[in-house]
C-alpha cells in the first residue's frame, strides 16, 4: 500500500495539467506492457525476455494505483471541506438569529425605559444618537437642528433620566451589556425597577 508520503510527493513533483497527461500515457504503458507480455507468453519466450515489459508493466500499475488513491484523496478532502462549510454556515446562521432576537429584545427594554423617562420622540433620537457614539454636532446634522438646541435637550433628558451626563448615559445602558453573568442569558435584564427622576 502506498503511503501518504508517496502521494504528497507526487502531488508536488506533477500539477494539474501533468497529471491529467499521467491518465492517458499511463493507460497507454499498460495496455502496451499487457499486450507484450501476452504476445512473448504466446510465443513460449522465457521469462528473462519479458522482464522489460514486466518492469513497464509494474511501473504504470505503481502509477495508475497512486493516481486513483490521490483522486480518492481528493474527493475525501473535498467532501470534508463541504461539510465544514456546511456546518459554518449554520453556525453563523444560528448566530445571526440568536443576535436579532437579542437585538429585538434589547431594543424593547430601551423603549420600556424611554417610556419611563417619558421622552419625546426627538428625545429618543438623541439618546439612540448620544449612545452610537456621535457628538453633539453630529446628532445636530442629523436632525437638521442648532448643537445648542441638541445640546438643551440632551440636559433635558438627562434631568428626566436622573443622570449627570452622556457618559453616565450610556453607562446606564451598556452596564448589563458587559456583565456576561447577568445580562448575557437575559438581555431584559436592563435596570428598568430603577424610577428614575422625571
Amino acid at each position: 500500500m502506498f503511503s501518504g508520503n508517496f502521494l504528497g510527493e507526487l502531488r508536488t513533483l506533477t500539477n494539474r495539467p501533468t497529471r491529467l497527461l499521467f491518465v492517458p500515457l499511463t493507460a497507454l504503458a499498460l495496455a502496451i506492457s499487457v499486450f507484450e507480455i501476452i504476445t512473448e507468453f504466446g510465443r513460449g519466450e522465457p521469462i528473462v525476455e519479458m522482464l522489460d515489459d514486466i518492469a513497464l508493466f509494474v511501473v504504470a500499475l505503481f502509477v495508475a494505483v497512486g493516481l486513483v488513491l490521490e483522486l480518492i484523496y481528493n474527493r475525501k478532502a473535498i467532501d470534508e471541506l463541504q461539510q465544514q462549510l456546511s456546518d459554518a454556515r449554520g453556525k453563523l446562521q444560528r448566530i445571526d438569529d440568536r443576535s436579532g432576537n437579542i437585538g429585538r429584545q434589547y431594543r424593547e427594554v430601551m423603549q420600556k425605559q424611554f417610556d419611563a423617562w417619558s421622552l419625546t420622540d426627538s428625545e429618543q433620537e438623541i439618546v439612540i444618537g448620544l449612545l452610537k457614539g456621535l457628538s453633539f454636532r453630529e446628532v445636530a446634522g442629523l436632525r437638521n437642528t442648532r448643537e445648542k438646541t441638541v445640546r438643551q435637550q440632551a440636559t433635558g433628558i438627562y434631568r428626566k433620566a436622573g443622570l449627570s451626563g452622556r457618559h453616565e448615559l450610556a453607562a446606564w445602558f451598556f452596564e448589563d451589556l458587559l456583565d456576561p453573568m447577568d445580562s448575557a442569558s437575559n438581555p431584559t435584564d436592563l435596570r428598568t425597577e430603577t424610577n428614575p427622576v422625571k
